[in-house]
Formats: C-alpha cells, structure tokens, sequence
C-alpha cells in the first residue's frame, strides 16, 4: 500500500508540472495567430518525446549494464564449474549434493542460490551458450538436469514460455529442447493455439521430444500442409533424431504423407522415411505411387524405396518406367540400381538404347556400370555393340577423373556429418 501511494504522489506531482507548463505556454501564446500556437505545441511535444527518449535510454543503458556485470559476475563465479559439467571428465551421474560442492554452494544454508527473476536469466544464457558454443556433446544429460533443478532454471524456463515476451519465449524453448526438459502440456496447447506461427511451430518440436504419436496433431493439420517449408524439414529431422537418441518410437511418416495434398508437404514426409529408415511403411506408399500425377512425390517415392530396398515395389517401378518423365526415369533407375536384384537390368539396358535424352542415356550405363558383375558384363557387351555416334558415353568410364564419380552411394540415412548439441 505504501508504494502505491508513493507512486500515486509522484504521479500527481509530475502531472501538476505539466498542467503549470501548458497554462504557462498557453497565457504566453494568446496573443499570438494559430500558426504560432501550433508551431509552439509541436516544438513542446517535440522537447517533451526528446526528454522522454532521453530518459528511456539513460533506464535501458543502466539495465544493460546491469546484465553486462551480472553476466560477467556468472561466468567468473560459475564458469569452470559450468566447463567441467559439460566437459567427458565429470562422473556419469552426480547428485544435487555433488552438484552443489562444484559450484560451491551450502545446501544447508542458501537452499535457493538464484534468487532474483534476472539472476536466473543470466544464468540460462551463460549455460546455454557454452553449451551450444564448447562442443558439449559428450555432456551428460541427467547432470544438467540436476544442475538445473538446483538453480531452479527448470521452472524459470517454463514461466518464462508462459509468461514472457516472445522473444523470451522464443529463446526458452531453444533451450528446453536442447537440454530435453519436459514442459507442461497447458503450456504447450497455449502456445499451439497462438497467433505467431514461429511459437506453434517451436512449441511442437519441442513435443515431439518427449511426447508420443497421439500429440503432435500439428503436423496433421491443413495450416503445416499450406505452409511448410524447408526450415520445418530441418527441425523435424533434429527433434526426431533427438527423439531418437532418448529411445522413443519415431511416428509413422508415411501416414503423415497421405494426410495432405500439397506435393511439397507429402516429398517432406517422404524424404525423413528414408532418412530414418522407416522401411516398415514403405507398403503404404503404394498409394501414392500408383495415380502418378505428382512428378516430384514419384521421384522421392522412387528414392526412398531404392535407399530402403523396398524390393516388393521393384516390378510396380519397372512398369512405370516407361511412362514417366525423364528426370523421373532417372530416379527410378537409380532405386533399380539399389535394389540390385537382376529384374531391373533389361529396364536399364532398354533406358540406353530407346532413349532420346542424354542425360538418360548417360545415366543407364552409370546404373549398369554399378549393377554388380551381370550389370558390367552388360555394359561391356553394349560397349562393343554401340556405334561410333554413342562412344562419347562410354569415355566417362575410361577417365579416372569421371569414373570416381559413377558409383552411387548405397544409403542416405540421418547421420551427422557432426555430431553437436544441436542434432544428437
């Protein structure tokens, strides 16, 4: 009660001060035309806005600063023990106590280290760029979490997605799903009813973490089929890795595909199949193969069945071969490659020979060539009965420079070329 009334005082005592200053101005200016009185009142409001700012950037300069010492305060007090947390030297599973003697905090004493809402911030922004920036992919996950709950950053986390800026909220879910917190579902159904799509979007790569198939509705709905894009392509595929590597079961892609309409959307769900090696679904891909009225979908149904061995859809390819366009007939004829079961070699032999693409023609004997032995006597055989018009095709497998780039790789499953903490 008291500081309202003070606040209440001094809020009378300012505005008292500018009803003095507009009378004053107002008496000084009555005998003046309009022109002037309104020329007066800008260069007032003018001074007023100048003042204003002023005062705004001498708060905002002083809370920068605040933050600038405060973090250099953290990162002197807690910084070594943040390292050696993160680092492959600390024990696989250490207690809150133990959490506690290397920060050098008495548990008994001071049972909440991080008192203030600005001491908890700085603190989680410390962590986490060490944890992003210090490779600190061998750091285990069970004493971070301990780490913490001692600090209580768990639950500033998760007030800070509920009750902060967006940026804020922003920031605090990069850090739950880097650190693979669990957050409350009230919270989340919150942010996936939002209005800024950037927050529905992070809200559930941030399920997906930790939640099973029946929640991530999202990515059933008509809104992620008009508007995904390749960015939603490449958080998926992190959080499903990190659901992955937490030793949850990864959700059916291939239902997802049928779901929507958008040819984009469907190549999306596609493409993670392959990547995650979901070849239990690749049946009820058939479906969508069979109509043939989506070039791309076909290509990237081609390349996932080939990459999984998907050998049951080898005579469904086979047949369609012929009625496909060329960059389609490609794909195909990379999967038959793959696939590498004998069936596909006069399908390979025939894209040579009946072809009036180069490029086809080109990549048929690239096929052969990678056949295994039937398909290199195969192309021997053709070399010798091709004519003077098609032995500019076969000088790219005589010259080592070209040669090293005939062979197809055999598999294209998600494996970071890195492993960091944001993809493991």
């Amino acid at each position: 009660m008291d500081t309202i009334a003070y606040l209440r005082y001094y809020l009378y005592y300012v505005a008292s001060y500018i009803r003095f200053i507009v009378s004053f101005v107002a008496s000084k200016l009555e005998k003046y035309p309009t022109e002037v009185k309104v020329a007066a009142v800008i260069a007032v409001l003018c001074v007023f806005t100048m003042f204003v700012l002023f005062v705004r950037m001498l708060i905002m300069s002083g809370y920068r600063k605040s933050l600038r010492l405060l973090r250099e305060h953290t990162e002197e007090t807690y910084g070594d023990a943040m390292r050696f947390l993160l680092s492959s030297e600390a024990p696989d599973q250490m207690s809150k106590v133990e959490i506690c003697e290397l920060f050098g905090i008495d548990p008994t004493v001071d049972d909440e280290p991080l008192k203030k809402s600005k001491e908890k911030k700085v603190f989680a922004e410390v962590f986490y760029n060490l944890f992003i920036n210090e490779k600190a992919e061998n750091a285990r996950m069970s004493n971070i979490h301990s780490m913490l709950e001692v600090f209580g950053i768990s639950e500033h986390l998760e007030k800070e997605v509920s009750l902060g800026s967006k940026r804020r909220k922003v920031d605090a879910l990069n850090m739950i799903r880097a650190y693979g917190l669990s957050i409350s579902p009230w919270i989340i159904n919150k942010l996936l009813n939002s209005k800024n799509l950037r927050l529905q979007r992070l809200a559930m790569y941030t399920v997906i973490v930790s939640s099973s198939d029946s929640t991530m509705d999202y990515f059933e709905t008509e809104f992620f089929d008009n508007n995904s894009c390749i960015k939603d392509e490449i958080e998926l595929a992190y959080s499903l890795n990190r659901r992955r590597k937490a030793g949850l079961k990864l959700p059916n892609l291939a239902r997802w595909a049928h779901m929507h309409k958008r040819e984009f959307t469907q190549c999306l769900f596609v493409r993670l199949m392959r990547r995650f090696n979901q070849v239990e679904y690749c049946d009820q891909l058939r479906d969508l193969f069979v109509p043939g009225n989506k070039k791309k979908l076909i290509e990237e149904i081609s390349r996932t069945w080939g990459y999984l061995h998907y050998v049951d859809g080898e005579q469904l390819l086979i047949d369609s071969l012929l009625t496909q366009p060329d960059d389609t007939k490609v794909a195909i004829l990379h999967a038959l490659t793959r696939f590498g079961t004998g069936r596909g070699l006069d399908a390979m032999l025939d894209g040579f020979r009946h072809s009036l693409n180069p490029h086809v023609r080109y990549e048929a004997l690239r096929c052969l060539y990678n056949y295994g032995d039937e398909g290199r006597r195969a192309f021997e055989k053709l070399e010798l009965e091709s004519s003077e018009a098609d032995a500019h095709y076969f000088s790219f497998f005589h010259n080592p420079i070209t040669l090293a780039k005939v062979r197809l790789d055999r598999e294209q499953a998600y494996h970071p070329s890195v492993e960091t903490v944001l993809n493991g």
